[in-house]
């Protein structure tokens, strides 16, 4: 994987030729004389969908219907994965382990995640009608209270839930306890989340410093400051500042070097960094969609009044001066980079 990067090459079409056992070109939307190649396209996406899921801590259900399959096949695709990737599997595995020892995960900078939810029971049982009584404290020689007696139910539904019955059976036997009074409260479902927060925290969490390390040295960049940049919003990976228009090629590429620059300090992988100036954020996205809505309009027979009057009507929380500039394709390109 690193040598992918390493070589810039696309990094899911190298997992997928080791999963497909193919060539490397079999798995990029085109082949390498630049023909179109759909089929490749479909297993570069599958894959893609394959490697962010589990790093996401989805299950062999969830990635099955991301990639539009059944579960036996695409737990054939996730074991293949694993068994060309097993370094990625003992890591999954362990950033696991250490959370349920830890009860906590660290991404690349050591900043925790507390997952206190790993350390519940998978059950816990209560007697309804087990009240408390009255009961002498000898400590305090005086009259308290102390715990009811359960019934020995408790111990029969513990007994049963440690078999781990299947769903149905599980949950009959939480409503015929119920009906005897006897409260099951089922965590499998908090510890399940949790499990999959272990690996995620460490994944997104690490994307997340990384960033909030480059926003530390975009705010302290003298360079910067003297080109009149200022950081306005962090978005995701995204940071999003203004300055003099003049002064706006320099800031963007300074502004990507202090953003690689950043992540170099806690990776060995090389990042990439995409810059865009504009006047509006996301303007650039969303012009060209309401461009290309006026021009189907009036490609259709709409007249040109007709279709401003139109594109006015589905974008009324924009201002009429923006849109002209959209329709009429004159919107000039606030500066943002994503890591």
């Amino acid at each position: 994987m690193i040598n992918a990067y390493l070589n810039k090459k696309d990094l899911y079409a190298t997992v997928a030729s080791i999963v497909y056992n193919n060539d490397y070109w079999d798995n990029m939307e085109h082949l390498e004389d630049g023909t179109a190649n759909p089929e490749g396209k479909k297993r570069r996406s599958n894959m893609k969908s394959v490697v962010l899921g589990l790093l996401y801590g989805r299950g062999t259900n969830s990635v099955a219907e991301q990639i539009g399959t059944s579960y036996q096949e695409a737990q054939e695709i996730i074991d293949r994965f694993f068994d060309g990737f097993p370094t990625v599997k003992n890591w999954i595995q362990n950033t696991q382990e250490d959370a349920y020892r830890n009860g906590y995960v660290e991404d690349v900078m050591g900043r925790r995640r507390r997952l206190p939810d790993l350390k519940l029971p998978a059950f816990e049982i209560e007697d309804l009608n087990a009240k408390e009584v009255a009961g002498f404290n000898p400590l305090l020689n005086t009259a308290g209270k102390k715990p009811g007696i359960p019934s020995p139910r408790v111990e029969y539904y513990k007994q049963q839930l440690l078999k781990k019955p299947n769903r149905n059976t599980r949950v009959a036997l939480e409503n015929q306890a119920a009906a005897e009074g006897i409260k099951i409260k089922n965590n499998s479902g908090f510890i399940s989340r949790a499990e999959r927060q272990c690996v995620n925290a460490r994944v997104q969490g690490g994307a997340s410093t990384i960033t909030k390390l480059a926003m530390i040295s975009v705010s302290k960049d003298e360079e910067l400051k003297n080109l009149g940049f200022k950081l306005l919003l962090c978005i995701h990976d995204e940071l999003i500042g203004e300055c003099p228009r003049e002064n706006a090629e320099q800031v963007a590429d300074r502004l990507t070097q202090l953003m690689i620059e950043a992540a170099a300090l806690v990776c060995k992988v090389p990042m990439k960094c995409d810059a865009e100036i504009t006047s509006r954020w996301y303007l650039s996205d969303f012009g060209d969609t309401v461009k290309s809505n006026y021009d189907k309009l009036v490609a259709q027979g709409s007249s040109t009044e007709e279709a401003w009057e139109k594109i006015k009507m589905d974008n009324t929380m924009i201002k009429e001066s923006y849109l002209r500039e959209m329709v009429n394709g004159t919107f000039d390109y606030v500066i943002h980079d994503d890591i």
